[in-house]
């Protein structure tokens, strides 16, 4: 089985190493292709630097994004192959999913509010509306109750002070 696992620096996205350690420590046949997706800078930045040295930006990046999936593969005996991408991560992890042929993607992400995921979309749900491939998402860690608490009721305030101010 053919698998892809999309990583960031984030805890949360070594969910699926987890996982995939698992099962080669339960026997099973698994190829793993760890794929770290760089955004692309904005263009009134990439104006003032020159190509090679943001691919070198984007290429030290990755490598540290992917270390510990890479490590942590590594010490399982889980074959497995690092690739870069970059432009829009949703996109990129498809097109990558597609070119490759893989059998499933495995995607770690981290719990969030609503209001989050409403102004920050989410990577795997873009992933799922691109590709037909079969994706397991795997959440990870709790809620942070500053993004649940604190944030909406300092909006909320901010809301009546405003409104009271009319």
């Amino acid at each position: 089985m053919k698998v892809l696992v999309p990583v960031n620096s984030s805890e949360a996205a070594l969910m699926p190493i987890a996982h995939l350690e698992q099962a080669a420590r339960n026997g099973s046949s698994v190829e793993v292709l760890v794929l770290n997706v760089q955004p692309r800078l904005n263009r009134h930045i990439s104006r003032f630097t020159r190509k090679v040295d943001r691919d070198a930006f984007r290429v030290e990046r990755s490598r540290a994004a992917m270390a510990a999936a890479i490590q942590r593969l590594s010490r399982a005996g889980v074959p497995h192959r690092a690739l870069t991408a970059t432009g829009s991560p949703a996109e990129r992890i498809a097109a990558v999913a597609e070119a490759e042929e893989v059998d499933a993607i495995l995607i770690g992400v981290g719990k969030h509010p609503w209001w989050v995921r409403w102004l920050k979309p989410s990577v795997a749900q873009g992933v799922i509306a691109r590709t037909g491939t079969p994706v397991t998402v795997m959440e990870h860690g709790k809620e942070n109750p500053f993004e649940r608490y604190v944030v909406p009721v300092g909006i909320a305030g901010l809301a009546a002070l405003l409104l009271a101010a009319d």
